[in-house]
């Protein structure tokens, strides 16, 4: 008894890993999760468009500063 799980406890994860298909809301879970990795794609390509973006314009002004023929 000492050091060890009840039975009680042990059965339910039992049955969990051995059909997970049987469970409602596993394939709404699943879905879910694969829509949220691709928000997460989605919003981290987006963040990186914007920074490289800014980051051009950042030195397209600073080269346009020191060129010879640039803005008085």
């Amino acid at each position: 008894m000492y050091g060890k799980p009840a039975l009680g406890s042990v059965l339910p994860m039992a049955g969990l890993t051995a059909a997970p298909e049987v469970l409602p809301g596993i394939p709404i879970a699943r879905g879910l999760q694969e829509a949220a990795g691709a928000g997460f794609l989605l919003y981290c390509a987006s963040a990186f468009v914007i920074i490289a973006v800014k980051l051009w314009f950042a030195v397209r002004a600073t080269t346009m500063d020191h060129s010879p023929g640039g803005r008085p």
